[in-house]
This record gives C-alpha cells, sequence and structure tokens, in this order.
C-alpha cells in the first residue's frame, strides 16, 4: 500500500519521507487502524448474536485436549479484543 501511494505521490525513499508523514498527508489511515477498527466491528457483532450461533461459540469455547507448538501462543481474536 505504502508503495503504491509514494508513487502517486511521487515521493522516493530518497526523499526520506516516512511512512507516517505521507499517511498524514494523504489522509488515510494506518493499516494498524483498519485492523483494529475491523476487529472491534466483527467483535460487535459477535456480541449481539445469539448463543446458539456457531461464531459465537468457538469464539467462547475453549479446546480440551491436543498439543501447542513450542515458543509464545498466537494470540486469538478474543485475546485482542480485550486489549482494545
Amino acid at each position: 500500500m505504502m508503495r503504491h501511494l509514494r508513487s502517486l505521490m511521487r515521493i522516493t525513499w530518497m526523499d526520506k519521507v516516512t511512512n507516517k508523514d505521507i499517511l498524514e498527508r494523504t489522509g488515510l489511515p494506518s493499516m494498524e487502524d483498519l485492523l483494529i477498527r475491523k476487529n472491534l466491528r466483527w467483535t460487535g457483532h459477535l456480541m449481539r448474536m445469539s448463543t446458539d450461533r456457531l461464531p459465537k461459540q468457538i469464539l467462547y469455547s475453549q479446546l480440551s485436549s491436543g498439543h501447542r507448538k513450542r515458543g509464545r501462543p498466537r494470540l486469538r481474536l478474543k485475546d485482542t479484543s480485550r486489549e482494545t
């Protein structure tokens, strides 16, 4: 996305303009803001769903057994929606 914005605005990397400055000039939100907004929107849909709907059941369910890979656990939608 940023590469396309830079080419439309005729800004090269040699101009040393940060991505944040380009987003401010164009008035577009950052990708992080877009993802947070999308996550909150989906969470709002889930909260309004009835409890018998499958997406809501999956969100609030826990796995009873299984093995996970080594390292830090991957973030789930449930975890990220608590942060925002």
